[in-house]
This record gives C-alpha cells, sequence and structure tokens, in this order.
C-alpha cells in the first residue's frame, strides 16, 4: 500500500517539487508536439469527439466536486501542503480513488490524446502516472500518514491509489 522503494537523493530531492499542474501542462504540451511534429502514429479513433467530450466531462465533475469536497472542510488544495489537512476526506469521489484530482487530470490528458489521434501522444500517459505516482503521490501519502496515522492506512487500505 504506502511501501516504497528507497529512492536515491536527486528523487527524494525532486519529491513535490514541481506542481501537478505544471507536470499536467508539460505533458499535454509534449503530446500536443508529438502529434502535430511526428505524426508518425496519428490514427482514426471511432467517436472521437464522443469521446474527448465524455472523458473531459468526467474530469471536470471529478476534479471540481472533490475540489468542492476538500474547501467545504477547509483543506487546502495545494499539493505541498498535505501535512496542513485537518481531516481525511473519505466520501464522494474520494470513496473510489485517493486521488481524484490527479485523476481528473489524467483523464484530460487522455482525453487530449483521443482528440489529437495519436497513438505516441497516449503513450505518454504511463510516464504521467509513474512520474506522479513516485514523485507526487506517495510523498503525499506518507505525510498523510504521518499525520492521520492508522485512520489513514485504513482509508488506504480500502481504497485505491488511482482506480
Amino acid at each position: 500500500m504506502l511501501s516504497e522503494t528507497d529512492s536515491g537523493p536527486v528523487t527524494r530531492f525532486l519529491e513535490l517539487r514541481i506542481p501537478p499542474v505544471v507536470v499536467f501542462g508539460v505533458f499535454a504540451l509534449v503530446m500536443w508536439l508529438i502529434a502535430t511534429r511526428f505524426p508518425v502514429f496519428d490514427v482514426i479513433i471511432p467517436f472521437r469527439l464522443a469521446l474527448t467530450v465524455f472523458l473531459m466531462g468526467t474530469a471536470i465533475i471529478t476534479g471540481t466536486y472533490s475540489f468542492y469536497l476538500l474547501n467545504q472542510v477547509k483543506i487546502t488544495v495545494h499539493p505541498n501542503n498535505s501535512t496542513k489537512s485537518s481531516q481525511l476526506v473519505t466520501t464522494g469521489p474520494f470513496k473510489h480513488t485517493r486521488n481524484p484530482m490527479y485523476l481528473a487530470l489524467s483523464l484530460i490528458l487522455i482525453s487530449w490524446g483521443i482528440f489529437l489521434s495519436d497513438l505516441l501522444a497516449l503513450m505518454l500517459m504511463p510516464a504521467y502516472y509513474a512520474y506522479m505516482t513516485r514523485l507526487q503521490i506517495i510523498p503525499e501519502e506518507r505525510e498523510l500518514c504521518a499525520g492521520f496515522g492508522e485512520d489513514y492506512k485504513d482509508y488506504a487500505d480500502r481504497t485505491p491509489r488511482w482506480l
């Protein structure tokens, strides 16, 4: 669940350094550059616009509702301030994933890749998940576990990290 391998000083240094929205923006830009500069993997995706709209809508609803729930209990959404959380939110999207706002960003990236109709751009998603998991989510979980102890461990045991 919360275990991680011991990482080197460079990895530790990068933890929680780059805001998730910047990481999202970089991946979106790289996906666009791949699709426009190297259109080798252009494909026709059936129902491309419908899929894009559906995933984008799902992402917006999930992200907005998650933000609302955190705001209701006055918990910051700033990812570098998870130690300042006063309570765990385990309802709504948080009942199904520990990271609904990161999931929403990933759904937007997937919908962007589908809209671009480029398989190579979509193949960047595992790198996005790996980066976010190792350098953003695991350090946040470490802080939440330190702050909430067994309550967070129980929540993490019953709720998946992504989906």
